[in-house]
């Protein structure tokens, strides 16, 4: 059997309430995987910004 008809199985079984409370886990699970994706996006870009070669600041250098 199949992970989607066990789950297939499972949900014609369960009440309203119980429906609603799994599509919010899945809304959840569905944000967390694209805010992930962002953030590797982000630290992608940061990367190819940013190398090696970069100065060394100090505080001095901030404050002034």
């Amino acid at each position: 059997m199949t992970i989607h008809e066990r789950l297939n199985e499972i949900i014609e079984d369960l009440s309203e309430e119980r429906l609603r409370a799994l599509l919010e886990f899945a809304e959840f699970l569905d944000a967390r995987e694209e805010r992930e994706a962002w953030t590797n996006l982000g630290l992608e870009q940061l990367a190819l910004a940013y190398g090696d070669d970069e100065p060394e600041y100090t505080l001095a250098d901030i404050i002034d």
